[in-house]
């Protein structure tokens, strides 16, 4: 199955897909925080950053894969 992947122009300058991509996980990763925060994310790890990092990449890959 091959994706149609379509640029977002922005005054005549191609934005590439994996862009939109970031920054749609970014705004869902920073919409869960409050979420995480409140059932103790942090504290079920050794790293939290390394935690949120991987979090992270599993939405962005998660977006890549569904739209």
């Amino acid at each position: 199955m091959m994706h149609s992947f379509h640029e977002l122009t922005i005054g005549g300058v191609f934005i590439a897909p994996f862009v939109i991509y970031a920054g749609a996980a970014v705004a869902i990763f920073a919409a869960l925080r409050p979420f995480l925060h409140l059932v103790a994310f942090d504290r079920a790890f050794i790293s939290p950053p390394i935690a949120e990092l991987s979090l992270f990449v599993v939405i962005l890959a998660l977006l890549i894969v569904l739209f």
